[in-house]
């Protein structure tokens, strides 16, 4: 029944519109909203059959309270079909409703199966043609047509016969004004149902007829049985009849006896049915207790069975964390195992890499040491070089001052000739008392004609062109010296940085190698160390009070040198004289200090760092640190005093320099003025005279 009644989604929505006919507070969706009872006790609507007993339990569960509305509905509606519709009780009795189901599970096939008995008996009851106006008014013809298809179907299963029949074209809306073009397969669809009521109705007729045939021949059978008895009764009709009568009273007492044995059994069972309908009636209340009391074993079930399952997920999560804690406690241990091995894998390469990076660095020091001596004999050779030159530059300033001695030589013999012929042609006594002015003398130069004027002019522009060359050979020597002092700082640099590689190196070894023993040496070592820094610390003191006491004698002579280029301003020959001999001085001094004392200086510094190796590399102690400090300021300390010489030597240097090159642009301008030659013209003159004013 429940595959065949409701066969698709169009037979669910169609009974949803007619539950939503009857009068109900609220309007019906689906088919689980009638799942709670409540709906369908509405739907009963007789006060006869309704329902007072529908207030849920608040303590029980849902679906319990679902089901005991629903059994009250479903007890209500059988009241109804038995009253009512006698004809439904079939039905009821072939489809069991599982209410279970409806309330627990929401089935929504047995909530349609309850639905269809609600129809059929609503059909079947004594209001049927109200119900009937509301599906025809209220319904459209597509439902319509879906409930008749659920009741024929009922119909053709043998369950009832409903009287829809009676649904007369009178009591149909008239369709054909609403769809004229469905009236021919309306009238088709019509005959269809009408054909397969009446095959229906001959398959009945044909089972009754069968029915009625055996039921003949038993009665036929019963008939011909009655006729033996009969015959076989009739033949004692030539026997005595008092015999037979004494039997058949014999008979009738017995049959008597029975049956009053019967009564009385049958009125024990009487007894015992009034007895047993008692105890059915007492039993009743515990019977419903029972369904409760299983209803309730069937929740406490589930929930023991939920409760089950938690404690079983809980000893399973418990497990878990047990094992969890157990993989932390031993991931702890491994990480901690793991730190411990990376802090001795970072020792270890960072001594491999100090390992490594010493060798490279004793590798890198044997190779700059080795190009700090290729250097240094480079440097050596420039300085013996230089010394070369300065031999050759000595030769000229020999031949320089014996040109010089010429010139003034010169200068006196003129000098001579000019008082020789100003005592034979005296012009004026004022001229002879007081002296010839320059002016005058130039023009008495200039009348008298000299023929060794022209020798000395040449050897002078001559002596001015070696000059000039000296000079450009002093800036150029200047500039190399100044190279090789950039290249020596960067020697110095880098050897400080290689011995400070070095020194770090032997500190780590000693560091690496000491032991308890060795402390009392390295204490020794370190007193010796020491003692030799004071003893450094004291030659440096000396060396810069030295240096202060050469400072002091530059600055005398630089003040004898002002002094000259003073008495020079008053251009009298022994002012010359004595300028010539203190540039020959000044130059001599000034190239012997640029060449000599930075070589000196070099050569000293090498030794000493040499010396300073060799004591920090036969000294492995752990207190070298101390002593590396100790020398290291040391080492600024001199670089200090060495730097602060340098400048105050360059400084000397410079101003000794420019004094010289302005002593000698004053001599060569008042040496050409008086070397004057006669036939040069007045513009030469007039430049020069500028040259000298300025």
């Amino acid at each position: 029944m429940t595959t065949t009644m409701v066969n698709n989604r169009v037979t669910e929505i169609t009974l949803l519109i007619w539950v939503n006919t009857f009068p109900l507070d609220t309007e019906v969706n689906s088919v689980r909203d009638l799942c709670d009872g409540n709906i369908l006790s509405k739907m009963i609507g007789s006060p006869d059959y309704a329902i007072h007993d529908l207030v849920p339990n608040p303590g029980s569960a849902k679906w319990l309270n679902n089901k005991k509305s629903l059994e009250a509905v479903y007890r209500s509606l059988l009241r109804y079909i038995g009253d009512k519709c006698p004809n439904l009780d079939s039905i009821v009795h072939e489809s069991k409703v599982d209410l279970n189901a409806i309330a627990e599970q929401k089935d929504e096939q047995e909530t349609i199966k309850l639905l269809t008995i609600f129809l059929l008996a609503v059909m079947e009851g004594p209001s049927n043609r109200d119900y009937i106006n509301l599906i025809t008014t209220k319904l459209d013809i597509s439902a319509q047509e879906e409930i008749k298809k659920v009741i024929l179907e009922a119909n053709s299963l043998g369950l009832t016969s409903v009287k829809f029949n009676k649904l007369s074209a009178k009591e149909y809306p008239s369709t054909s004004s609403q769809h004229l073009d469905l009236s021919p397969e309306e009238k088709y669809a019509a005959l269809l149902t009408e054909n397969e009521n009446l095959k229906r109705k001959y398959a009945d007729f044909m089972t009754r007829f069968e029915r009625l045939t055996r039921s003949h021949e038993e009665l036929i059978q019963h008939s011909n049985h009655l006729d033996v008895r009969l015959d076989h009764v009739t033949g004692y009709n030539g026997y005595d009849r008092s015999d037979l009568i004494k039997t058949h009273d014999k008979h009738i007492e017995e049959l008597e006896d029975i049956i009053a044995s019967q009564e009385q059994e049958l009125e024990v069972g009487r007894v015992l049915q009034e007895r047993q309908n008692r105890e059915i009636a007492s039993l009743r209340p515990a019977v419903a207790r029972l369904t409760e009391y299983q209803d309730e074993l069937k929740e406490v079930k589930m929930e023991n069975l939920n409760l089950v399952k938690k404690a079983n997920m809980v000893d399973h999560y418990l497990k878990k964390l047990e094992n969890h804690t157990l993989l932390q406690r031993e991931n702890s241990e491994l990480r901690e195992k793991i730190d411990l091995l990376d802090e001795n894998q970072k020792d270890y390469d960072k001594v491999h890499e100090e390992n490594l990076r010493y060798k490279k660095t004793a590798a890198e020091y044997g190779s700059r040491f080795q190009q700090q001596e290729l250097h240094i004999v480079e440097l050596s050779t420039q300085k013996n070089a230089l010394k070369q030159e300065v031999q050759i530059l000595n030769e000229k300033i020999i031949e320089l001052n014996e040109r010089q001695q010429h010139d003034e030589k010169f200068i006196n013999d003129l000098q001579e000739q000019m008082r020789t012929s100003a005592q034979i042609c005296p012009d004026s006594p004022n001229i002879i008392k007081r002296g010839l002015s320059l002016e005058d003398e130039l023009k008495q130069v200039e009348e008298m004609p000299n023929d060794t004027q022209d020798i000395s002019t040449s050897k002078n522009e001559t002596k001015i062109k070696q000059q000039s060359i000296a000079n450009v050979q002093l800036a150029q020597l200047n500039i190399d010296l100044a190279e090789s002092e950039r290249a020596k700082k960067q020697l110095e640099k880098l050897y400080r940085e290689l011995l400070e590689k070095y020194t770090t190196e032997q500190q780590s070894n000693a560091l690496l190698r000491i032991s308890p023993s060795e402390k009392n040496e390295s204490l020794e070592n370190l007193r010796k160390l020491y003692l030799e820094t004071s003893q450094e610390l004291t030659v440096t003191k000396a060396a810069l009070a030295r240096i202060q006491s050469e400072s002091l004698v530059l600055d005398r002579e630089l003040l004898e040198n002002n002094e000259l280029a003073a008495a020079v301003s008053s251009k009298s020959p022994l002012a010359f004289k004595d300028l010539s001999l203190t540039n020959d001085l000044a130059e001599v001094s000034a190239e012997h200090r640029l060449y000599h004392r930075p070589s000196e200086t070099l050569k000293e510094l090498t030794a000493q760092d040499i010396k300073q190796k060799n004591k920090l590399s036969q000294e492995n102690s752990p207190n070298e640190e101390k002593a590396s400090l100790k020398y290291e300021s040391l080492q600024v300390f001199r670089k200090v005093t060495l730097e602060s010489m340098l400048r105050n030597l360059m400084r000397e240097n410079a101003l000794i320099a420019t004094a010289w090159f302005d002593l000698t642009n004053r001599l060569q301008s008042n040496h050409v003025v008086i070397q004057r030659r006669h036939d040069m013209p007045r513009s030469w003159l007039s430049n020069q005279r500028h040259i000298v004013t300025s």
